[in-house]
């Protein structure tokens, strides 16, 4: 019996180990995908879209960051160009978004309405409940955020 035990843990020992390798190839295939071209609307979606493959998201954004606190470029993963047309202009900055500009941290939510932030989605846009914010920085200054949402699954 004790044998069967030892068994089951060193598969699942395995399993934890097999599943590493795939992230680490998942991010090496990232890395090596960003830096394949260097025309930056491209490198800036490759990112977006590494991330949400890396963490299994189905959506995923960058903002760069303008004047006056606001989001200058908004570059969406993840919905279709039709999706995009029904929603309307791209955010500029306010509610969750808008805290992560104002205070540069990451901010991970199971639930984006639950958060006294929250500003709501327009028409047209496809329910989000989980959701990570991060900012990305060189050195000390944030140049913008990157924000994924609905991880695959339900789990946060």
């Amino acid at each position: 019996m004790r044998l069967d035990e030892l068994l089951d843990e060193l598969q699942a020992h395995v399993e934890v180990v097999r599943s590493t390798r795939d992230r680490v190839n998942g991010l090496l295939e990232a890395v090596l995908s960003v830096g394949s071209d260097l025309d930056l609307e491209t490198v800036l979606r490759r990112i977006v879209e590494s991330a949400v493959s890396l963490v299994d998201a189905e959506y995923g954004a960058l903002g760069v960051i303008g004047d006056e606190e606001r989001l200058a470029r908004f570059l969406p993963v993840g919905m279709d160009a039709d999706t995009i047309l029904r929603i309307g202009p791209f955010p500029t900055g306010r509610g969750i978004l808008g805290l992560i500009i104002r205070d540069p941290h990451p901010l991970r939510l199971h639930d984006l309405s639950e958060h006294p932030d929250s500003f709501g989605f327009p028409p047209g846009h496809p329910p989000m409940n989980t959701f990570v914010g991060v900012p990305i920085r060189i050195r000390d200054t944030v140049f913008g955020n990157l924000y994924l949402t609905e991880k695959r699954g339900g789990t946060d």
